[in-house]
């Protein structure tokens, strides 16, 4: 099995190839003293430096990321208070809004020297985890130190004044500022409505809240304003009772120039009047039935337009193994299950990985990153020009031979990585039942996603399973022949249009001219490896001139197109507006914002969202079938209903949040909301159509 733990590795890097870029934050501990006497209180100051467009967080994220945390190893006298956090950057794009810090921030924690303490030199060590974003946000950690002298003196180190001026940049209370806060409205679905007002404010600016952090409530950090000028902000309440004080910081801004302040506001307890939750996001579900139904979604997956260019592999392998012995195509059979597995095991982890950093996991979300998109492109056409007879690679260890055996190997290793392409091209894909059952999963411990992306894996597997398990059955395929060469080439034809999807997904992230560059190094790679399978596999006496000119051209592509002018392994600042948008918006939609969303029922007006994505051809389906029907879009306009498109194309922590939040693991989500504000939505199957679309807005016109 040492092949098997070799390529689960090299999955492991394939999936996770967002993931494991170095660190772009550096770190260090200083500290205002050099030397201190007993009974002093010094200052330590963990300062991070952020290359640029990169940034780390404030205590509180915002509507996303997670603050840093430091951990002590102090030694035997010393002691250190909480961090001090200064002012944060408030950073809002594509409707989201995060608490930041750019270029450097120095955390500092007041250190109480006992007046027992030993003289001598101390050393002082501190841990740092930190969560560091652009585009893509990584979890990153180091540990640092620095000493300090205990003597008879107090001496200032180098550091002190620096120190000195970002504890001045840390807001304080003010005494003549007066803050109130009540409730409003009622609760639903564990979210209220908090009313925030300033008096003796005159002359400092434009007034806003940034809320402290809280493991039991989250409040938005966007506001709307009442007509009396009051900040109105969500409170969503995860556990417990509803607060009776919430703390944060008063932002004021005057002139581009802001004043900050340390407020704690106590909060008059009010009769909670909740509005109930709907049926269809009862978290009251049994665990065994969730995994039934990850089971069927993952069964249904095998029928799903995204993974019908490795059935045909899949069967064309099973005509192959049809001339074998029963036990030797059972083995196949549990490899190319041990494929899914590990495949869903490694997409298991990076959901756990990104919930611990503070991201929010979705079904499908590799997709989201256009390195991954760049090597499943690139993988894709080798698989079809493999396919078409172009070249052979024989296994050599490597991480390109490996790659390329996925569809031509019949023995372990092409049993093995068909269940790994299956498993690619699958997460793109929400099959009924999957969605809430993957929703369910998202939500729970580690120990639930992991059972639940099993039961999926098991599921999508299960069918090549009995098939090998009972080779009777096989006895119904054609004899093996020469008409499997030509099934074989046939096979590269959708393979070859799956390559070209991807092309049509991965170029316009790198912007106008990206579908160009890596059109232009397809061709030449296709050149390459038809130069190598020409030359040098077909050829008795393989060309030395032709290896190396197969070489040239791959490292020569590679370096002027990938590396030089995509940019490839560099995330991009911000994708153009995708297919999904613009299509949308040309007939009459709106983008999606919370606030968008409730000035429209404001309004009394009935609204229908829809969250999908560019990658995600289960919503393109249902959404051309079944939103754009022209008996559906003409009962839309009867009841004046606006609808929204929710673009989950590329990341957006906001929309990830929504789809999340409605129990659903990923795209496509449509849901529909009353004009009443007091009303949950309707949230529609995924396996929409027109008739149930229509049921829906016939029940939605008698609320």
């Amino acid at each position: 099995m040492t092949w098997m733990l070799r390529y689960g590795l090299w999955l492991v890097a394939l999936f996770g190839s967002f993931c494991l870029q170095a660190a772009n934050t550096t770190v260090s501990l200083q500290i205002s003293h050099r030397e201190a006497r007993p009974g002093d209180t010094v200052f330590a100051a963990i300062r991070l430096q952020m290359n640029p467009t990169w940034h780390t967080y404030w205590a509180n994220g915002g509507d996303s990321g997670g603050p840093t945390v430091v951990e002590w190893e102090l030694p035997e006298g010393i002691q250190a208070g909480p961090l001090q956090w200064p002012l944060p950057n408030r950073h809002e794009e594509g409707g989201s809004i995060t608490y930041t810090y750019e270029n450097e921030v120095l955390l500092i924690a007041a250190l109480q020297i006992s007046p027992t303490i030993t003289p001598g030199s101390k050393s002082l060590t501190a841990k740092v985890r930190w969560l560091e974003c652009a585009a893509l946000c990584i979890p990153a950690r180091d540990e640092v130190n620095v000493s300090i002298v205990i003597g008879t003196n107090s001496v200032p180190s180098p550091q002190a004044a620096k120190i000195a001026e970002w504890q001045g940049r840390v807001p304080q209370p003010n005494p003549a500022l007066k803050v109130s806060a009540a409730w409003q409205g009622s609760i639903t679905n564990d979210t209220r409505e908090l009313r925030i007002a300033y008096s003796g404010v005159d002359g400092l600016g434009q007034p806003d809240f940034y809320p402290g952090p809280n493991a039991t409530y989250k409040i938005s950090a966007r506001s709307t304003r009442s007509a009396d000028g009051s900040l109105i902000k969500q409170v969503e309440k995860y556990e417990g009772e509803w607060p009776t004080t919430v703390m944060g910081l008063a932002v004021f801004t005057h002139d581009k120039e802001r004043r900050a302040f340390a407020v704690t506001i106590p909060l008059a307890p009010t009769q909670e009047v909740p509005t109930p939750t709907p049926a269809s996001q009862n978290p009251k579900v049994p665990l065994y039935w969730i995994i039934c139904l990850a089971f069927i979604g993952g069964l249904i997956l095998n029928i799903m337009p995204c993974v019908l260019p490795v059935i045909a592999l899949k069967i064309l392998g099973f005509v192959q193994q049809s001339t074998q012995s029963p036990k030797h195509v059972r083995k196949l059979g549990l490899i190319y299950a041990a494929g899914v597995w590990v495949s869903f095991l490694v997409l298991a982890g990076l959901v756990i990985l990104v919930k611990q950093a503070g991201g929010a996991a979705v079904w499908g979300m590799q997709f989201q990153n256009p390195t991954f998109l760049v090597v499943m492109t690139v993988l894709v056409t080798l698989v079809a020009l493999n396919l078409f007879g172009v070249f052979e690679v024989l296994l050599s260890g490597n991480a390109l031979g490996a790659a390329n055996t996925l569809a031509s190997k019949e023995g372990s290793t092409g049993a093995f990585f068909n269940g790994v392409l299956a498993t690619a091209l699958a997460t793109p894909c929400t099959a009924p039942y999957l969605g809430f059952a993957l929703g369910f999963a998202f939500a729970g411990s580690p120990w639930v996603i992991i059972a639940v992306f099993s039961a999926v894996a098991s599921g999508l597997a299960a069918p090549y399973v009995l098939l090998s398990w009972n080779p009777s059955w096989l006895r119904f395929l054609p004899k093996p022949g020469a008409w499997m060469e030509r099934f074989k080439v046939i096979m590269g034809f959708p393979m070859l249009a799956t390559a070209f999807w991807l092309l049509s997904l991965t170029g316009p992230r790198f912007g106008a001219d990206g579908i160009l560059w890596l059109s232009l190094f397809l061709v030449l790679l296709s050149l390459a490896v038809w130069i190598y399978g020409e030359f040098v596999q077909k050829n008795s006496k393989p060309s030395k001139l032709a290896q190396f000119a197969a070489v040239a051209i791959l490292v020569a592509s590679y370096l002027l197109l990938l590396e030089g002018r995509l940019h490839w392994r560099q995330r991009p600042n911000r994708p153009t507006t995708t297919q999904n948008s613009s299509q949308a918006l040309k007939h009459g939609w709106q983008k999606w914002t919370q606030q968008a969303v409730s000035e429209a029922r404001t309004q009394g007006r009935p609204v229908l969202i829809d969250f999908t994505a560019d990658w995600c051809l289960t919503c393109q389906i249902f959404s051309k079938t079944s939103i754009e029907n022209e008996i559906v879009q003409k009962r839309l306009k009867e009841l004046n209903t606006a609808v929204f498109i929710g673009d989950f194309t590329d990341q957006d922590p906001l929309i990830a949040a929504e789809i999340l939040r409605h129990g659903r693991a990923g795209v496509p989500l449509v849901l529909l909301y009353p004009g009443d504000l007091t009303s949950p939505p309707i949230i529609l199957p995924e396996a929409l159509t027109p008739s149930v679309l229509l049921t829906a807005l016939d029940k939605l016109a008698k609320k």
